[in-house]
């Protein structure tokens, strides 16, 4: 592999670095957020306004899912076009999120801070399909 300035492989090494270092983000966005779900739900469900005996299950059991999701982004931080096919599930539960929380956000049932905080996922689900369609015939990524 050459690695001249202004070569194509430089451009994808380099491309492919930032790559990486965007998915390190996304995973740790990920386990940071379900983290303090998890281990945090009663105060996590307070401070969302989820109230009832059962409130700190289901703030905890949804941390859980976001922090599994964070070590697939690892995963994918690691070796991103193996790894390709967990950014589409990504991008579909983030994109899932939006729709979920736009829509309980117009029924009233959350308040707006809760809906704020998953606009977050609109852009991580933008930047998810932008790797999609930038690495769709790379060699050794996954279809």
């Amino acid at each position: 592999m050459r690695f001249q300035s202004g070569s194509r492989v430089f451009e994808g090494v380099a491309t492919m670095r930032l790559w990486r270092l965007f998915f390190c983000v996304a995973a740790l966005n990920n386990l940071v957020i379900g983290g303090v779900m998890l281990f945090n739900a009663d105060q996590a469900a307070a401070r969302i306004g989820v109230a009832g005996p059962a409130a700190g299950y289901t703030v905890g059991f949804g941390g859980l899912l976001i922090a599994i999701f964070g070590l697939a982004y690892a995963l994918v931080a690691y070796r991103p076009l193996p790894n390709r096919n967990l950014v589409a599930i990504g991008a579909l539960s983030k994109a899932s999120t939006v729709v979920f929380a736009s829509w309980h956000a117009m029924a009233g049932h959350i308040p707006q801070n809760v809906y704020l905080i998953s606009m977050g996922d609109l852009a991580f689900a933008a930047i998810f399909a932008i790797f999609l369609l930038q690495t769709r015939n790379a060699q050794g990524a996954t279809p």
